[in-house]
């Protein structure tokens, strides 16, 4: 952690009260009243939401007035403090994707987790972390900061300086921690109470070893968290090898950054619920996946409050893999077939991803023969047809262009000679219309069979069922053909 001195609105060694309502913004006497003749009642208002594994987490809202002056703080915070690397959760530019990608492709990664991080921050520890360097605040001033950012004793869980303050104290915590791991070449990393330490070779056995099943974090690390007033929650630690699956903030980094698979199928399993009824598939997933009380849940007529959810969820999805992945964009355009008053991006993404009635799948050897009479018939009837030569630009990424041409496709062509059967790029184009992972609907494929077709079939047993056309340099014939399947 590093302290800056932002011009004017610098804290370092701040020395008054009034100073700091300058700073602020604030009236004197009315911080003073908020913080200290205002009853604890009305401070705050107390809820729970459902956590994402289970259980339920107590949130703590700031009211009115003191909610004002919290968010001044926490602003005027982030303007005087840079953090290290190592700290990904409530930075700027930094998140759980950020956090994720330090550690992929590791042959090991340990996550532990900080029992009750916020709670354990308590009124003492906040007043201290400012007293002392780098800040040197007047002790007076310190004990109204921490009394704006404490409640009951603990750092609230809903106040805007509740993250930033956790960091700060928790900067101790990863000083040592980068200390202890930095002899053995380890990653670390912290995103609010999720710590995590990666290797890309054997993981020392002094910090973490799993003896039956279970992990243990070595003496000298868990004596760090102890020393740093943190607690260990050992039922959550987990020491993951490169043959498991590795997940770092709810991610899996194996080989890449991704989605777990179950986050992806729970919110495709939502989406048909919710097409399906949706008013029942929001009470389902509030009521009987999440476990909130119908008293506790405002539900909606209409299914919109669901509605809302899945597409955060469908961000997420896209944050991660991106906007051109193809499960983000089959699920986001399911939604678009049946929101009736969709936002407005979800327009714009239907229309990008209905540009083309025809994907040609080939082997390169088969352009000129194939490939380029097909396509010429098709544009005189009218059938707008993907072919790469004609679309992929010099400096265009040809993997995602023609993942996206395969996703835009109504229909796919797919050019089968002795030549395209031994071809990987091929096949993988084909599997994939096969596997059903590149479309917003129903899928059509039609092998077009040039050469020997029990031959060229008998190499993809997959195709064996399929209805198929022969080429017979008959570009025109097959084109009309095509056309008349569209119109069915």
């Amino acid at each position: 952690m590093k302290l800056l001195t932002p011009p004017n609105r610098s804290i370092y060694k701040l020395a008054s009260l009034d100073r700091l309502c300058e700073l602020l913004g604030v009236k004197k006497g009315n911080l003073l009243f908020i913080c200290y003749k205002r009853a604890d009642a009305l401070k705050y208002k107390s809820f729970e939401i459902p956590k994402k594994r289970g259980g339920l987490r107590k949130i703590d809202a700031p009211q009115k007035g003191l909610r004002v002056v919290q968010n001044k703080l926490a602003e005027l915070l982030n303007e005087n403090l840079e953090f290290k690397n190592c700290v990904q959760g409530f930075v700027k530019k930094r998140g759980i994707l950020q956090n994720a990608m330090l550690h992929k492709k590791s042959s090991w990664v340990l996550n532990v987790d900080i029992k009750d991080f916020f709670g354990s921050i308590n009124f003492g520890r906040v007043r201290a972390v400012f007293i002392a360097k780098p800040f040197e605040i007047h002790p007076d001033v310190a004990t109204v900061i921490a009394q704006i950012c404490c409640f009951n004793n603990y750092l609230p869980q809903g106040a805007a300086t509740s993250p930033i303050v956790s960091n700060i104290v928790a900067s101790t915590l990863d000083n040592r921690i980068i200390k202890h791991v930095r002899s053995h070449h380890l990653t670390y990393s912290r995103y609010a109470d999720d710590v995590t330490i990666s290797s890309r070779r054997a993981f020392p056995r002094e910090i973490a070893h799993i003896i039956d099943g279970q992990t243990i974090v070595g003496e000298e690390l868990s004596s760090i968290f102890a020393r740093a007033r943190f607690e260990i929650n050992e039922k959550k630690s987990r020491l993951q090898s490169k043959y498991d699956r590795q997940e770092v903030t709810g991610l899996v980094t194996n080989k890449k950054v991704n989605v777990p698979a179950e986050y992806k199928n729970n919110v495709r399993a939502a989406i048909y619920q919710w097409v399906k009824d949706p008013k029942e598939a929001e009470k389902h997933y509030y009521i009987d996946v999440l476990g909130l009380k119908p008293e506790d849940i405002s539900l909606t007529d209409d299914g919109s409050r669901l509605k809302h959810n899945l597409y955060g969820r469908l961000s997420f999805i896209a944050m991660v893999k991106g906007k051109d992945d193809p499960t983000y964009v089959k699920l986001i355009l399911k939604m678009a077939e049946h929101d009736k008053s969709p936002p407005k991006f979800l327009n714009a993404i239907k229309e990008e991803y209905e540009m083309y009635d025809v994907f040609l799948c080939h082997a390169s050897e088969d352009k000129e023969t194939i490939v380029e009479p097909l396509y010429n018939e098709l544009k005189k009837l009218g059938v707008h047809a993907f072919y790469d030569t004609k679309v992929i630009a010099w400096g265009d990424s040809l993997i995602e262009t023609i993942n996206k041409g395969l996703i835009k496709s109504k229909y796919v062509v797919a050019i089968m000679t002795e030549n395209s059967v031994i071809k990987a790029w091929p096949q993988k184009e084909i599997n994939a219309v096969l596997n059903g992972d590149i479309s917003g609907g129903t899928k059509r494929l039609l092998p077009l069979i040039h050469g020997d077709k029990e031959k060229i079939l008998s190499s993809n047993y997959l195709m064996s069922d399929k209805l198929y056309v022969e080429w017979k340099e008959n570009p025109e014939e097959i084109a009309k053909k095509i056309k008349d399947l569209l119109a069915s």
